[in-house]
């Protein structure tokens, strides 16, 4: 089980969001209560970072719906525009 989130420092305002990234549960583990526990972690974590929201992407291309829901059961949802910004090979490159 993995789990990454972020703190993003908002530049406008005198507060940070938390950015869940990336949660990942084995098959076999799900279904128990570990995703939610694993998502409240960060939220307990945001009053510390003065967070004044909490978000988490869902890849709805991908046919998830399991993990959507969760989602939408710990919090509200709307909908928002993802635009992938291309980066050179070269900054990739090891160096």
């Amino acid at each position: 089980m993995e789990l990454a989130a972020n703190v993003l420092q908002k530049f406008e305002q005198a507060c940070s969001e938390i950015h869940l990234y990336d949660l990942a549960v084995r098959a076999d583990c799900r279904r128990q209560g570990i995703p939610t526990a694993l998502i409240q972690r960060p939220r307990a974590l945001a009053a510390e970072h003065r967070a004044s929201s909490g978000f988490v992407q869902a890849d709805t291309e991908q046919g998830d719906e399991a993990a959507i829901a969760l989602c939408r059961r710990l919090g509200s949802g709307r909908e928002v525009l993802h635009v992938d910004i291309g980066v050179e090979a070269r900054a990739l490159e090891p160096g």
